[in-house]
């Protein structure tokens, strides 16, 4: 393929652009971009289907949980997982009225636990056997959780960390667990700033109304990368009915059995010559097993016998018989 140029237009082009009277040309393609091949950015792209199906049992098992303990009517519905860096989080962890750091269990780290407010004095409320309180100011002073509240504020979140085990029982063994509770953000660092982190809102409606949200590090998950970008499955607990319906079906497969009394060679002229009458030597012992073939493979081993005046194949091994090893020794 010939040149777009001939070497006397090139020179021309290069002696003008050296004198500047052509604009060196750049494109946004030839831009370089630096990147540090130390840091701990994550490329994460998808949706994540089994962590919303994972979050959404979450919520269902938290209501049920949650409207036990409180006596109260609640529904608890998740949004879908957000991602983003821990250093994009500073500003909503000096929000919430109450932040409680997790235990996701040995050696998955931590994770935080954001209640704003006024969910915490509608739980705390509710527990105490409170009826009349269902509404509080957001704008009000923080004020510390006694003793008390803090006691009975980490069993009602004991029913949240029990949720979060059995919803994640299927992918991850997470054992989460109310570690400790914190006022000040700063003291709430689970992870480098450069870390991204999983964030799952969750928001309670009837009796009772607040949001929260649950944040846990991408790393403690990542192992389970492949299961949470796939499709949901169903749920581990097999149904046995159809697994029943099946064997009882294979039960009633009628095969054939045959058993083989021996094996005799002869040569083609010979079977022609034979004639009623003959002998043919088998190469079997009278007292050996004989295979018993099913459906034309070897399966069982017996003795040939009579019975009811009928000939008949006594079995004297099953199908659940480990196969005969040859001795070494003997051999």
């Amino acid at each position: 393929m010939p040149a777009p140029l001939d070497p006397e237009e090139i020179n021309a082009l290069m002696t003008a652009i050296d004198e500047g009277r052509v604009a060196e040309a750049r494109t946004k393609s030839m831009d370089a971009i630096p990147y540090d091949l130390t840091s701990q950015d994550r490329i994460i792209r998808g949706q994540m289907p089994t962590l919303d199906a994972i979050n959404e049992q979450i919520a269902s098992l938290f209501a049920v949980g949650i409207s036990g303990r409180t006596r109260r009517t609640l529904q608890v519905t998740s949004a879908p997982a957000v991602l983003q860096k821990f250093v994009d989080l500073a500003p909503t962890l000096a929000n919430p009225h109450v932040l409680a750091i997790l235990t996701l269990g040995e050696g998955y780290g931590c994770g935080l636990l954001l209640i704003e407010p006024p969910l915490p004095e509608l739980l705390l409320g509710a527990a105490l056997g409170d009826r009349k309180t269902t509404a509080a100011d957001p704008t009000a002073p923080h004020v510390n959780l006694t003793v008390v509240e803090t006691q009975v504020l980490r069993r009602l979140l004991t029913v949240f960390t029990e949720s979060m085990r059995r919803a994640w029982a299927e992918v991850l063994p997470l054992q989460p667990a109310v570690l400790r509770f914190e006022t000040d953000a700063r003291m709430a660092s689970i992870a480098p700033p450069n870390d991204v982190a999983i964030c799952t809102s969750y928001e309670i409606e009837g009796d009772v109304g607040g949001r929260f949200e649950l944040v846990i590090p991408y790393a403690a998950v990542e192992a389970a990368k492949a299961r949470l970008v796939s499709p949901p499955r169903a749920s581990g607990a097999s149904d046995q009915r159809f697994g029943h319906a099946l064997a009882n079906e294979l039960e009633q497969v009628k095969v054939e059995l045959r058993g083989i009394l021996g094996l005799a060679a002869m040569r083609f002229q010979r079977l022609l010559d034979l004639d009623v009458g003959d002998v043919i030597v088998l190469n079997a012992d009278e007292g050996s097993p004989i295979p018993i073939l099913v459906e034309g493979r070897q399966k069982l081993s017996g003795l040939p016998r009579t019975s009811g005046g009928n000939l008949a194949l006594e079995v004297q091994q099953s199908l659940n018989a480990p196969p005969a090893v040859a001795d070494p020794i003997a051999a």
